[in-house]
């Protein structure tokens, strides 16, 4: 598998992918447009290295990203040289899992996004399982137990030197301002490898959904079971809460999970109203609010402003977003 991963067409893909992508530099201050460059004076003795398996990964530099409510979601930036190499990991690992995951899950995988996740939530609540739990795993990223993790890698995975990479880049530490930051627990998110090891994580819980016969959608560590009334989702909670506390070693936020009526709900930023002819797809109070709060920070900054509404719009396109251009547009 590590032949697969390092050969000069997946390492080829994987480049262009991280130099389209762009993004932000690590620790060690390497740019996207300075890591070509450097692959091509020192590619083969990297190759090397990772085939003899004495390449350390370096740890992520910490960056602090607003949510919107005050507080801050902590992302974890490799360097340029380690997105590449985990880019190149997820493309050979990722048809193996794909042919293993529910298709009841949505985040983060090819041919799959928001707008399928949503629309599913959707023909659940047109099929009479309008009531729903909305369910939160408290701090997931922070707090998946890596032994856990490493332990089903290991039954997917047979080659050791991948598994030896893999467990490098879950242990790699990071950098917050310049101060190494010690943890025992979690996965960074900010690379290509984070998605990919939170959907076999929690495949294990789409797993056990599946075996109780649950209706559920999952994107990423959101999720919603879907139920005919209230009695039965408290019961699905119920159930299901014991298996992620005991196996997935995870724990539910009680105080942002909630059971309610599909017209009551918030998911990936939608919402949902009855109408005549059944269920309709919104966007959520919260997410306009949000945004009209984003654009008046822009303080006049129209062309900032116009490229903003253009991408949200993009994201709530399954809803009518251009009735808010208006309300939306600077005066």
């Amino acid at each position: 598998m590590l032949e697969a991963i390092l050969s000069p067409d997946n390492l080829n893909t994987a480049y262009a992918k991280v130099a389209r992508n762009k993004g932000t530099y690590g620790i060690d201050g390497m740019t996207t447009e300075q890591l070509l460059p450097f692959l091509e004076a020192h590619g083969e003795s990297l190759r090397q290295s990772l085939l003899d398996g004495t390449y350390i990964p370096q740890p992520v530099r910490a960056v602090k990203i607003p949510k919107g409510n005050g507080k801050f979601r902590t992302l974890g930036i490799p360097t340029a040289i380690d997105r590449f190499i985990q880019r190149a990991i997820v493309q050979v690992l990722m048809p193996l899992y794909e042919a293993v995951f529910s298709e009841n899950s949505y985040g983060f995988r090819p041919e799959r996004g928001v707008e399928d996740a949503v629309k599913k939530c959707l023909q659940y609540f047109n099929s009479g399982y309008d009531w729903a739990v909305d369910m939160d795993l408290e701090k997931f990223f922070d707090s998946v137990c890596r032994e856990k993790l490493l332990r089903l890698l290991f039954r997917d995975i047979h080659d050791e030197r991948v598994l030896y990479l893999l467990g490098a880049y879950i242990n790699s530490g990071i950098v917050d301002n310049g101060r190494p930051v010690h943890s025992s627990a979690g996965i960074h998110q900010g690379g290509p490898l984070s998605p990919l090891l939170a959907n076999i994580m929690l495949n294990e819980l789409d797993k056990e959904l599946l075996m109780r016969r649950e209706n559920f959608v999952r994107y990423a560590d959101d999720m919603m079971i879907f139920c005919r009334n209230r009695a039965s989702a408290y019961q699905a909670l119920k159930h299901i809460t014991p298996f992620i506390g005991k196996s997935l070693l995870l724990r539910i936020n009680g105080g942002k999970t909630i059971i309610a009526r599909a017209d009551s709900i918030k998911f990936l930023g939608y919402g949902f109203f009855r109408s005549e002819d059944g269920y309709k797809i919104k966007i959520h109070e919260d997410s306009i609010a949000r945004m009209k709060q984003r654009v008046s920070s822009f303080s006049g900054d129209g062309e900032k402003a116009r490229h903003y509404v253009i991408s949200w719009m993009s994201h709530y396109r399954l809803a009518d977003a251009w009735k808010f251009i208006e309300d939306i547009s600077p005066k």
